[in-house]
């Protein structure tokens, strides 16, 4: 009766195939420990010359083959390793879950870089930084709200609104002087960069509503 693969036991590693299995099992019930070695170096070779058939430029790090061939053979293989094997336990170990950060976004799709930025501004005590700060957090939201929103109308109080919401309505003088650049020239430039605009109009200042 023919063997179909759905019917055979399920092989460790599949990317190196039945055969390799084959060969690993076979190498298990060999008596002397030597030659037991010697056949473990040949399924090694075997291994790697599979990995370069389906990925000529592929690394092959021969380490990384014999821990593989220690999972392959379910760490039953007694053979002299060149080198050590890495423990089952930590094959099988869960990354550890990131911390959640603790601080609390106001407005989530800006992002926290977008926060960072806003709490630099209100920290700093010289009034023409502070509102060249602010003119940089502004336009940054302005360029990723368009990357979101690429069909939506060029809407600066928007912009000037969500700041507020972010800096709690502090320094509210300071945020309705800064520019905003056009959204044209936004789109230009992959990262918002206010030493590299080029400003020929004159600065408009926003009227409190």
């Amino acid at each position: 009766m023919e063997n179909y693969n759905t019917q055979l036991p399920q092989i460790k590693l599949p990317q190196y195939g039945r055969s390799i299995q084959r060969m690993v099992d076979f190498c298990r019930n060999i008596d002397d420990r030597h030659k037991r070695t010697v056949y473990a170096g040949t399924i090694v070779r075997a291994m790697a010359e599979l990995l370069r058939e389906h990925n000529p430029e592929a690394e092959i790090d021969n380490q990384v083959l014999w821990d593989h061939l220690a999972r392959i053979s379910a760490y039953t293989l007694d053979v002299d390793y060149p080198y050590p094997v890495l423990p089952l336990e930590k094959v099988n170990a869960k990354p550890q879950a990131l911390p959640r950060p603790q601080h609390d976004i106001h407005i989530r799709n800006y992002g926290k870089m977008i926060e960072d930025l806003a709490h630099e501004a209100m920290v700093t005590e010289e009034p023409n930084r502070r509102i060249m700060l602010f003119e940089l957090t502004a336009n940054q939201m302005k360029r990723i709200f368009l990357i979101d929103n690429p069909l939506a109308e060029e809407d600066d109080n928007k912009i000037i609104h969500d700041l507020l919401t972010i800096t709690d309505g502090q320094f509210s003088d300071d945020i309705y002087q800064v520019y905003l650049h056009p959204a044209d020239e936004l789109r230009k430039i992959t990262q918002y960069d206010p030493a590299a605009q080029v400003v020929t109009k004159k600065k408009k200042k926003k009227k409190k509503k």
